[in-house]
């Protein structure tokens, strides 16, 4: 995701409003969760698409208007019970989709930025966008602009088999949205619970001597959409390995079936400090053998 300097100024956002954290967002570290941070950027998507396409808009369901992908910088942390300023913003559009950037705001300092590439779903497959909508867009004077993926968006779809660690995870009724698919919450909450579910296996016996891991990035992408069958297989591998970072990929799949892809970047800290720190040793010895073939070409 590009972090132009605007991005981080509330005053670059047309759209704007307030969001009060829960105490439930809060996770171990006592500050917001990554994953209620990531639903809180898609409320303020979801309040551009009620000013875009008006107040009902969220209640259509053929097709569904919905995210195919959406990619979050977290720049600090974020505490309960201070509210929370989110902006939105339309950055373009075209047949198959648009894109929105949001940010969120907490006394007055960024805290993460996100976009989201939304378009029309049918049938489990992404349908571009209606004729009402291209008219709604082009009543809102939305630009037209060509949406390129991020992310390595143009990756061939993997399959089981590309990732040395596997795991199930059981769906729940509130994973559905209320266009009855499974919800960009549940996937950020499943890819969460990939990472660490992956890193808690790998470095089970060596906490002391890897450190902690903070998130820095997450990106998601829908490859196909429908309701969550009653149990979603995760996978996931190490992606890449920095001075001070690494890469996790994760997917989910329906049996053999891809239907999302989860990538995070991942900042090793000293857990006192809370300081970026250097990988050590010990933990590349550790996750070497969880390294994913690097694509073909």
């Amino acid at each position: 995701m590009r972090q132009d300097a605007w991005r981080r100024d509330a005053a670059s956002y047309p759209l704007r409003g307030e969001l009060q954290p829960r105490y439930t967002d809060v996770d171990v570290w006592q500050h917001l969760n990554n994953g209620a941070l990531i639903s809180m950027h898609g409320e303020a998507v979801q309040q551009t698409l009620r000013s875009v396409f008006g107040p009902a808009a969220w209640r259509q369901r053929e097709p569904a208007l919905a995210c195919a992908r959406n990619a979050t910088d977290f720049l600090s942390e974020a505490y309960y019970p201070a509210p929370l300023q989110w902006g939105a913003r339309v950055l373009g559009t075209d047949a198959s989709g648009l894109r929105v950037a949001t940010a969120l705001f907490q006394h007055g300092h960024c805290v993460g930025l996100h976009e989201a590439t939304l378009t029309g779903w049918s049938g489990g497959q992404a349908a571009g966008l209606t004729p009402e909508h291209r008219s709604a867009l082009q009543t809102a004077r939305v630009p037209a602009a060509e949406l390129a993926g991020p992310d390595g968006d143009t990756a061939a779809t993997p399959v089981l088999a590309d990732f040395p660690w596997q795991t199930a995870l059981s769906t729940r009724f509130a994973d559905s949205d209320a266009h009855r698919l499974a919800s960009d919450t549940c996937l950020a909450r499943a890819a969460e619970q990939m990472r660490v579910e992956f890193l808690h296996q790998v470095f089970e016996h060596q906490r002391p001597q890897v450190g902690g891991m903070m998130v820095a990035h997450v990106s998601l992408r829908w490859l196909q959409r429908s309701a969550p069958a009653a149990q979603w297989q995760l996978a996931g591998g190490v992606s890449r390995m920095g001075e001070r970072s690494l890469g996790v990929r994760g997917a989910i799949f329906e049996a053999d079936r891809c239907v999302a892809i989860c990538d995070s970047v991942m900042v090793s800290i000293d857990r006192e400090s809370r300081a970026s720190a250097p990988l050590s040793d010990e933990a590349r010895a550790l996750m070497n053998p969880y390294r994913l073939a690097a694509p073909a070409g």
